[in-house]
């Protein structure tokens, strides 16, 4: 996993409960069961980043914890440690597929042991042994387990009066075809019509879900989305937590105004079994980006939020937006530069096209004929307006990952309300609960490549 500094201290949300963590009042829990910056600089020496020097301090201790290595701490000499450095993983696919593990042992010792381990809710255990050649480099074997984030570590036991000594915790994914494992409510529903020509089901056959030409159910298809939104610029965004509460979860912040809310729900009701730890932080207005002048209303908001960002040790950082929002690309793009520099993978989600009124009655008339709400489209150009300040962003934080999904709404000439059966809209450009899960699969795509890709320790990421 990776760290990141803590910029400022931040202010608790009076009220917040139950899974609500107001503000970042949960670090403290969260910082003893998540990631090694954390520990006391004595365990630190027991992972250090990448080619560091060991550096223990103070008497003989044991640490507990998914850290742990279950030996005493040996004091060192500065300078004279001995480290588990350039550490990579290599391999895709879902439960079951094979990863090679490499890396080195410094100083080399032809011979040293070295052993991968997983953490388990019992403890580290060891999934494969093998020695260092004569340049101290060892390839080591893993099979994945269940269905998303795992950790692992690779220790170099004592041998020959060294210390023993691990790398830091290294995520794995299993997730596969994210099309299988998150399909949508129905085969061939929502953005799979455009995803993939051809899919056919017969059982959608005049169907609209849900149905726009009946009542208010299609305007209210938000599936809890803003049950943790509010729209004060003058105090903290609140966070809000869901998922995998496991010390070797994946930590994920989706950040941003409505248009986040509503990717919510479909990321929320998967992030338990990926094993990811969700922390949410959306609220009207005032989109992350630099926080400009102290006369801004938005500047303590940004201000705020950013700090928290940046200190909250996030392994995948997830940004959308409407495309009328107030903020400029280049302070946009400054706040992802930002947030790159932690190690994070940082993603920004491109908005959806915007209908007009003209569009939405036609999909919402009462009168109309399923074929006729089908039929209702308007110009992708005119859709498109005015451009989204979040694809300039993107291109402005190179390393950043891009997902743009507009493909998946509009064809080469107009867009529709209604995508594959479903009514993808719940008002001119909010997009529906319903709708997002059928798109989940491809939001997230780019996402798990590129934590494949650093696992594998490439950098320049960019979508």
């Amino acid at each position: 996993m990776i760290g990141a500094v803590l910029i400022g201290a931040v202010p608790a949300v009076a009220g917040a409960t139950g899974s609500r963590a107001g503000g970042d009042r949960a670090d403290a829990r969260d910082q003893t069961a998540a990631r090694a910056p954390s520990l006391p600089v004595a365990a630190r020496a027991l992972a250090p980043a990448a080619g560091a020097p060991v550096v223990a301090t103070g008497a003989a201790r044991t640490v507990t914890g998914p850290w742990a290595v279950g030996q005493p701490f040996v004091p060192l000499a500065a300078g004279a440690g001995r480290a588990v450095a350039d550490v990579v993983v290599t391999g895709t696919g879902g439960p079951g597929s094979a990863r090679d593990v490499a890396g080195h042992v410094r100083p080399a010792a032809a011979g040293a042991p070295v052993a991968l381990q997983r953490w388990t809710p019992a403890g580290w255990q060891t999934v494969d042994r093998g020695r260092a050649r004569v340049d101290g480099a060892f390839t080591l074997r893993l099979v994945t387990g269940g269905l998303g984030n795992a950790q692992y570590r690779v220790v170099a036991p004592h041998w020959l009066g060294q210390p023993r000594v691990a790398s830091d915790a290294i995520d794995v994914g299993a997730y596969g075809d994210l099309r299988e494992v998150l399909p949508p409510d129905e085969p061939c529903q929502g953005a799979v019509a455009f995803a993939e020509p051809g899919c056919e089901n017969p059982d959608l056959a005049g169907r609209l879900m849900p149905d726009p030409r009946r009542g208010v159910g299609w305007h209210r298809d938000t599936n809890g989305a803003f049950t943790c939104f509010h729209g004060e610029t003058d105090v903290p965004v609140e966070r809000c937590d869901y998922g995998s509460t496991r010390p070797d979860a994946l930590r994920v912040a989706l950040v941003g105004d409505s248009h986040a809310a509503m990717v919510l729900p479909g990321l929320r009701d998967q992030a338990e079994r990926l094993n990811w730890r969700l922390h949410s932080y959306a609220a009207a207005r005032c989109l992350l980006a630099d926080p400009g002048p102290v006369d801004d209303e938005c500047h303590f908001r940004r201000g705020d939020l950013l700090r928290r960002l940046l200190g909250g040790r996030y392994d995948v950082v997830i940004l959308t937006g409407y495309r009328q929002t107030a903020a400029a690309p280049d302070a946009i793009a400054l706040a992802l530069r930002r947030l790159l520099g932690t190690g994070a993978v940082v993603t920004v989600i491109g908005d959806g096209p915007k209908l007009d009124d003209a569009t939405l009655a036609c999909a919402t008339n009462p009168a109309a004929t399923v074929a006729q709400v089908v039929a209702c489209a308007m110009p992708r150009a005119a859709a498109l307006q005015p451009p989204d300040p979040l694809l300039a962003a993107h291109a402005q934080a190179p390393g950043t990952v891009l997902v743009d999904t507009v493909d998946l709404m509009c064809g080469a000439a107009d867009c529709r309300p209604v995508v594959g059966h479903v009514m993808a809209y719940r008002d001119l450009h909010h997009l529906s609960a319903t709708f997002g899960r059928s798109i989940l699969a491809y939001r997230l795509g780019p996402v798990v490549a590129a934590l494949d890709a650093r696992a594998a320790g490439e950098r320049g990421i960019v979508g």
